[in-house]
């Protein structure tokens, strides 16, 4: 499995974070790289693509797998899509411009296109407007997502934990007297 990067959190502006990456073996040429960047670039959906365009089964949304430098592996960027957008469209990547025998193989100007790409790795995060934590996984070139479940939330607790005269909230300040019941 590829090597887990930096959790990139949230900050001030989101609550959206993101970690890992997905190698790609072989790693892409500059035409695949370049066709990748084109089309997150032009802010187009996927149906507008080339192999996108009449294909009920492609998502109806915009590319924002990001190729590094090399090739070598993708990554996702949460400012151009939503989470939930994560597998269909990497599932667009791999079946469309990928794969041995992807729908672009033979079309023109995809000449410089080799279609012997395999992918393995996972992504895990979450985007603003999607508040379910997922993971996209692919061994293989065949993907698979899971939305993790969502823990309590702490504003939920009825009571807080009382321990020798201490409260969740850490001690008192000096000048509150804590009042305790009788025991019995």
């Amino acid at each position: 499995m590829a090597r887990m990067t930096s959790w990139r959190g949230p900050d001030a502006r989101s609550s959206s974070g993101y970690t890992g990456h997905l190698r790609i073996q072989p790693a892409l040429n500059q035409a695949e790289r370049d066709h990748l960047r084109a089309v997150a670039d032009s802010g187009g959906t996927l149906r507008g693509t080339p192999t996108g365009r009449g294909d009920s089964d492609v998502p109806f949304a915009r590319l924002a797998w990001e190729a590094c430098s090399s090739g070598c592996c993708l990554t996702w960027n949460p400012h151009l899509e939503e989470s939930r957008m994560m597998l269909p469209t990497l599932q667009f990547l791999v079946d469309h411009l990928l794969r041995r025998g992807a729908k672009a193989e033979g079309r023109v100007g995809f000449g410089a296109f080799t279609f012997d790409h395999v992918l393995d790795g996972a992504v895990m995060g979450q985007s603003v407007l999607d508040p379910e934590m997922r993971l996209v996984e692919v061994a293989g070139n065949a993907a698979s997502e899971r939305v993790l479940p969502r823990g309590c939330d702490a504003n939920e607790v009825d009571a807080p934990l009382r321990t020798a005269g201490r409260t969740r909230r850490g001690s008192l300040p000096k000048n509150v007297i804590e009042f305790r019941p009788r025991r019995a």
